[in-house]
């Protein structure tokens, strides 16, 4: 039902994966997906429509009964504008429509091979193509990260090292404001709440590892003030309680029945 890949060359430093999903029938209920801190580009094959979701900082809510035949491209932090020209704070908590962004002749063109397609990896092969034709039409300029950014990145993903915005500003050379303002730019939102999205992240994945959890451990080692700032904080992304998650079904890491 789920097919993913990781993209060869010259894809490799701006996709995580591209996937495709299919099921033999429409399924009920939904699923509250939390906020990953990536990029999305989503194909709905079944409906014909496409769209692309900006960095999140809060859950959405998916009805799996809409997610007949569905695509999906996860783009590595900081490489969006690869692809789309305009700043990645302009698709924060959003997700705008592909035709808005790349022409509806571009959109309508893509929906058709992969409709046509059938065959899920060729319809992988033909995203794959749609992405590096996209990467050679906006040029070199679109492609390069700042030396800075892509070091503050890296700093901000580690999960050894809790550095503070001010230090890393310091580290790159730049003025606080300017610092935030060109993170902001080139990978969705301020320097401060991506950390807060990261932390969030590495919390995740701890606790989805886990069958019982010692939270007052875990706020420590997550760089947490205490636990009830850990529950403080995995509530404003995910909407629910770190125990409720830690319970509830959860079909991918990101993804958990609600209904």
């Amino acid at each position: 039902m789920l097919l993913s890949r990781r993209p060869g060359l010259p894809l490799t430093p701006y996709v995580e994966c591209i996937w495709h999903y299919e099921s033999g029938a429409p399924l009920e209920g939904r699923d509250r997906v939390l906020p990953d801190g990536r990029f999305h580009l989503m194909l709905n094959l079944d409906a014909g429509v496409a769209a692309v979701a900006g960095l999140r900082s809060h859950h959405v809510v998916v009805d799996r009964a809409r997610m007949f035949s569905v695509m999906g491209v996860v783009f590595r932090p900081g490489a969006a504008r690869a692809f789309f020209a305009a700043p990645a704070v302009d698709f924060r908590d959003r997700a705008v429509r592909l035709d808005l962004v790349w022409g509806l002749e571009s959109e309508a063109q893509l929906l058709d091979q992969l409709r046509e397609a059938r065959a899920a990896e060729a319809r992988l092969r033909i995203v794959e193509s749609a992405l590096i034709e996209r990467m050679q039409r906006f040029g070199q300029k679109h492609l390069e990260i700042h030396p800075g950014l892509h070091y503050a990145l890296q700093t901000f993903q580690s999960a050894h090292e809790m550095r503070t915005v001010a230090e890393v500003s310091r580290e790159i050379g730049w003025s606080r404001r300017w610092f935030s303002h060109a993170f902001a730019e080139h990978v969705g939102m301020t320097p401060k709440r991506y950390c807060r999205l990261v932390r969030f992240q590495h919390l995740v994945r701890q606790v989805a590892s886990q069958e019982s959890v010692d939270w007052a451990d875990l706020a420590l080692a997550g760089g947490f003030c205490d636990q009830a700032h850990l529950i403080h904080e995995f509530r404003a992304f995910s909407g629910f309680s770190p125990e409720c998650f830690l319970t509830c079904e959860r079909p991918y890491r990101n993804h958990v029945r609600v209904a």
